[in-house]
């Protein structure tokens, strides 16, 4: 099995830009959160085919690969 995305939210970077904060739920219950930059979201909307950044929940993590 592979860490599914559990949650997205924002957040912002150590230059002051917003991100997107994607949740990462592992399959031994762990979590782990990764920072996606606001330049490369459209990127990963693409490579998951959904229009919205809310519809990657529940998702594999691998879709976050660009």
């Amino acid at each position: 099995m592979t860490a599914k995305i559990e949650a997205i939210g924002f957040t912002a970077t150590h230059d002051g830009e917003v991100a997107l904060a994607v949740l990462l739920r592992f399959p031994n219950g762990g979590t782990s959160q990764v920072q996606i930059l606001s330049e490369d979201v459209a990127k990963v909307l693409k490579n998951a085919n959904v229009a919205a950044a809310n519809d990657l929940v529940g998702m594999p993590w691998s879709v976050l690969n660009i």
